[in-house]
């Protein structure tokens, strides 16, 4: 699918303003083109077929289910199956992370942002210390808000937004949080922070054409290293 450039990149407030920038994970802070959900969709399959004792076909209805009635297929297996979450999370989260290339522009703009810097992820807390460890770029974040963290309500459930700000004191009026999913936006949005959209195939294909000029979504654009150029320039 052909990119464009998209509006809304200027932040919305003096950039010295902002003393918290909040990161997605998987699909924001490193590019799609890593594709590391295909891993971990073949490792949930193995999980569901083995679990379920169903064939793969089987599995993957049921997974596909429970992420679309439930918002994660973790929170599905919880509430229909009683599965121990820990062993879900070490499951699909075993994967190949060198497909993410080390990113030492990233790192140094990232460096440079003034405040703390956190990532909130409805992955594991493990995966994201592998992802940002060959990123290179772990060094600078003040903490990681993850599935576990948010006592498995995933994002964008308002009840763990409150408790990730509350949990490490952050102002939402400045605070900026950047996310792939344009839906997990809207509770950031609501309690004050400015909101950065990734915009990714991923998304596009999954849930089909979204509507990027949505009044919870401030910015736009087509991946992370770009942005932060671009507010650094302007």
């Amino acid at each position: 699918m052909a990119k464009r450039n998209l509006p809304k990149r200027n932040l919305r407030a003096p950039f010295h303003e902002y003393n918290a920038w909040v990161f997605d994970l998987d699909n924001t802070l490193y590019p799609e083109e890593c594709d590391l959900f295909a891993q971990i969709d073949v490792r949930m399959g193995e999980f569901l077929t083995n679990l379920l004792d169903v064939d793969l076909d089987e599995a993957r209805r049921v997974q596909k289910q429970y992420y679309h009635e439930h918002g994660t297929t973790l929170t599905g297996l919880m509430l229909n199956n009683g599965i121990d979450p820990h062993d879900f999370l070490e499951h699909v989260h075993d994967i190949d992370v060198s497909v993410v290339p080390p990113s030492p522009e990233l790192s140094d703009f990232l460096g440079h942002l003034p405040g703390r810097k956190f990532v909130y992820t409805n992955g594991s807390d493990k995966h994201a210390r592998n992802v940002m460890g060959r990123l290179g770029v772990d060094h600078h974040f003040d903490g990681i808000f993850d599935i576990t963290a948010a006592d498995y309500q995933p994002k964008p459930a308002r009840s763990a937004f409150d408790a990730f700000l509350e949990r490490f004191d952050i102002e939402p009026m400045r605070a900026v949080m950047v996310e792939d999913l344009p839906q997990n936006l809207q509770p950031a949005h609501d309690l004050g922070m400015t909101t950065v959209l990734i915009r990714t195939d991923r998304v596009t294909e999954r849930h089909g054409a979204t509507d990027e000029n949505q009044d919870h979504i401030h910015h736009v654009e087509d991946d992370l290293l770009t942005w932060l150029k671009d507010i650094f320039e302007s």
